[in-house]
């Protein structure tokens, strides 16, 4: 069985998230240099609780033509100021990404193109994946969490009884894990996944198409933390999947249950983190990753 998998919905991503935005968090008419463009929706709607690391995602009622034009017209603004640069995920929805964490457990006031709106943060939850290490350690608001209780398992578990880090199982070499930071994009209880919406086909020796449980996406691309039962015997031992985070089935759900969307994943290359404030921590929401 194979060690990890993509995502069917690859080519989904955040836009169906961004399209789901309530009627009520509306933009008027904004000019720009090619027509009048009705902005449909803003993310995080009014009122939500966010992770720390969630973008500010503007969708248009149609494509954009002068996106240069669309990004003076929504400039953001918040009560505490903030930096960031404008990604566009397609023709007519683009993200301002934060050069920083906004601050947890915090109501964060905005003006998008002169509309005011608000969210919430709630606690800062970080998932650092160390690739040469093979772990996924937790930390909740700069403390560790503690994993859930122990379950039957060898002594010699890696890492066994280290609070908050969880053996893991990144991309074999020809699957890499890409470095980077990123921002959780959804939660799925289950998910299928299935190789050939990448291109490789169900029946190729690395094919796959099976059922995987407490999938939390943190790419467009289809990369994931999730469970992998079949990976076990490899997590805190080597990196064996198809890009993807792989944990235990008892440590997948924990992470499931007390994870946000827009909370902050950081995938690292056996480098020691500074010590500071998550806080100061960039981040870069998506990237060209492969997928999981």
């Amino acid at each position: 069985m194979p060690a990890a998998v993509r995502s069917v919905l690859v080519v989904i991503g955040i836009a169906v998230t961004v399209i789901a935005g309530p009627a009520g968090v509306r933009l008027a008419a904004a000019s720009l240099s090619h027509g009048y463009f009705a902005i449909a929706s803003v993310l995080p709607t009014l009122g939500q609780v966010v992770g720390v690391a969630h973008p500010v995602v503007v969708t248009f009622s149609r494509p954009v033509a002068d996106r240069r034009a669309a990004e003076r017209a929504i400039e953001v603004k918040s009560a505490r100021a903030m930096t960031g640069k404008f990604e566009w995920l397609d023709n007519s929805v683009v993200q301002w990404v934060p050069d920083r964490f906004w601050p947890a457990h915090s109501t964060v006031a905005l003006s998008v193109g002169g509309l005011p709106t608000e969210f919430q943060t709630g606690a800062v939850v970080l998932g650092i994946a160390d690739i040469s290490k093979h772990t996924f350690t937790v930390s909740i608001d700069g403390v560790q969490a503690v994993p859930p209780p122990p379950l039957p398992a060898p002594h010699h578990r890696p890492h066994w009884g280290e609070e908050g880090v969880m053996p893991a199982s990144m991309g074999r070499p020809s699957f890499p894990t890409p470095v980077g930071s990123y921002a959780v994009m959804s939660k799925d209880r289950s998910v299928i996944m299935d190789s050939s919406s990448v291109g490789i086909p169900v029946d190729d020796p690395e094919g796959y198409r099976l059922t995987v449980d407490y999938a939390v996406r943190f790419s467009s691309r289809g990369l994931y933390v999730h469970s992998a039962p079949w990976a076990v015997p490899s997590m805190g031992v080597e990196n064996v999947s198809h890009g993807c985070i792989s944990l235990s089935p008892a440590d997948a759900e924990w992470y499931f249950d007390h994870v946000n969307i827009g909370d902050p994943v950081i995938v690292q290359e056996g480098v020691p983190r500074e010590e500071k404030s998550v806080d100061a921590d960039p981040v870069h929401v998506l990237s060209d990753a492969r997928g999981g």
